[in-house]
């Protein structure tokens, strides 16, 4: 009965005759060279074919399907104990990749979506991600109040970005995430758009639970002077442990009138904990009162060269992107990476080598992205980083690499 029951849930649109539909197919490649982790410097693709449909049966029933198989690949080399440069060879792993299975819809001051989805908090800081959800809203007053709750475990382990520990890294999350969020738009004319939200995670399968109370604000100052802002607090438990940290977020964009150019300055903080108290950064031997800031994924990750996911991480950059149309755009970006306080980062190559100096290195970014036509995009990024001491490289490598390089190439394809 009860597959009587999906079949029929699965071909009710297909027998109604004011069903609306389209869909297609979607390739994105991707190449990145090279990603250095100490002594291993590596080619990495992360690439995905997926069937993506849409299809609206009224306002209350929408469905949403966006779905299929991702290939990564890693191809190494590394210096040996004798200071030799190792071909490792390469590496792949095939995977399903589920974006969207979902329903969705609206009635009057209503709307809602269930099933699998890219969810998120409303700044996109602490999470932005593929989950197995419910998410609820409602027109309250003059703004809009959202709710929704949300289970990780489902998601294949090589398409999330959850990696608040060694164990998610390794085997993939399961938890429950849950958010309630109320959106006040107009607040102060175009000055100020407001929201307030809290989301919280439990780990079902470890001992991490987390808290996250934030306040966003974004609007005009001037006519061509926008402004976003996020502020974010974190209150929790590893173990015993508290887990406490901050995130501070702040960007203003000038705009010219009549263009698509603009100027960007932003600057991001996120508190940090000391060797001492935290000898890995993913909570491995933590001990004390911790202050690292962990968000739920790496949404807000810094830098290209060197990534790195949020916690004790600090970054200043400077933006330019020129752009004529829709079709081009060049992107010129600098920016500083430094550690919030002497402890571990997301990177394998800043160690505890003695260094207690906060500056991890200054990266230079350009950026060219085309988008002739709708279904049709690339982008090449060139980046260098120039290191700072409490970057750790092999001593043979250190002659060659005064700047640290890295090149890449996205495309995406709809048909």
């Amino acid at each position: 009965m009860k597959k009587k029951l999906v079949y029929l849930f699965l071909l009710l649109p297909f027998t109604l005759t004011a069903y609306e539909h389209t869909g297609g197919i979607r390739l994105d490649l991707n190449l990145e060279a090279p990603s250095l982790y100490g002594t291993v410097a590596e080619a990495s693709s992360e690439d995905s074919l997926r069937l993506w449909y849409e299809s609206r049966v009224n306002d209350l029933i929408h469905f949403s399907v966006d779905g299929g198989i991702a290939w990564d690949g890693y191809a190494g080399v590394a210096v040996n104990l004798n200071q030799e440069i190792e071909y490792l060879g390469v590496e792949s792993d095939l995977y399903p990749d589920i974006r969207a299975l979902n329903v969705f819809g609206f009635y009057n001051i209503f709307d809602y979506r269930l099933g699998r989805q890219q969810y998120s908090d409303p700044s996109g800081l602490l999470i932005a991600q593929p989950l197995d959800a419910l998410e609820a809203g409602v027109k309250l007053g003059p703004g809009m109040l959202k709710a929704s709750l949300g289970y990780s475990g489902l998601v294949h382990e090589k398409a999330s970005d959850i990696a608040m520990t060694q164990k998610d890294l390794e085997e993939g999350s399961q938890r429950l995430i849950e958010g309630i969020s109320y959106s006040l738009p107009e607040l102060l004319g175009p000055y100020m758009n407001l929201t307030g939200a809290v989301t919280a995670q439990q780990d079902l399968s470890g001992d991490l639970n987390t808290l996250y109370f934030q306040l966003g604000a974004e609007g005009f100052l001037l006519p061509f002077l926008m402004y976003d802002s996020s502020f974010i607090y974190q209150a929790g438990s590893l173990g015993d442990l508290k887990s406490n940290g901050l995130l501070g977020d702040f960007r203003v964009l000038l705009v010219p009138g009549g263009s698509r150019s603009f100027i960007s300055l932003g600057a991001f903080y996120t508190s940090g904990e000391t060797w001492e108290n935290r000898p890995g950064f993913y909570g491995e031997g933590a001990n004390g009162d911790q202050n690292l800031f962990i968000p739920i994924s790496t949404a807000a990750s810094q830098g290209y060269v060197l990534q790195l996911d949020p916690g004790n991480i600090t970054a200043f950059e400077l933006l330019f992107s020129l752009s004529g149309s829709k079709k081009f755009a060049f992107e010129l970006s600098t920016t500083t990476l430094l550690r919030t306080v002497d402890g571990p980062v997301s990177s394998t190559m800043v160690i505890d080598n003695g260094v207690s100096d906060l500056y991890i290195g200054q990266e230079g970014l350009m950026a060219f992205k085309f988008r002739p036509a709708s279904d049709f995009g690339a982008s090449i990024n060139v980046g260098v980083l120039y290191p700072g001491e409490v970057i750790t490289i092999n001593e043979y490598l250190e002659d060659y690499l005064p700047v640290l390089p890295k090149i890449g190439f996205d495309l995406s394809f709809s048909f």
